[in-house]
């Protein structure tokens, strides 16, 4: 190859790789901005003390996984403790480990399981 088809080649190459360069600093704008936005419509939900959790009323339970505790809405009415514990589960895909405990909400019911870790 002659000097004329390896400079052409080279700015070719050169003018591409800052194309993409822009493109994805552009993209990672976008993403921040998204992200950002996402964390501030997040619902805020604030953890549940040991005391919260514990004071619930459970109901033993046994799956082949072993012995379990369920506390539902109704075994725990207008109970404040019950209502933020459901509320920071929701916050959290449905499940957390707090406190030695692994604890989720059932899908589709008001009903909270919870198991030693």
């Amino acid at each position: 190859m002659n000097d004329e088809i390896l400079n052409a080649w080279s700015k070719l190459l050169v003018t591409m790789a800052n194309n993409r360069r822009d493109e994805l600093t552009d993209i990672d704008e976008l993403l921040n901005a998204i992200e950002k936005t996402i964390l501030e419509e997040a619902p805020k939900a604030e953890k549940p003390s040991l005391e919260e959790i514990v004071s619930l009323k459970y109901v033993d339970k046994t799956s082949e996984k072993g012995p379990y505790k369920t506390a539902s809405k109704t075994d725990n009415p207008n109970n404040p403790a019950f209502l933020k514990l459901q509320k920071y589960l929701q916050a959290h895909n449905n499940f957390a480990i707090l406190y030695g405990y692994k604890i989720w909400n059932f899908q589709n019911s008001d009903t909270i399981g919870r198991r030693k870790q």
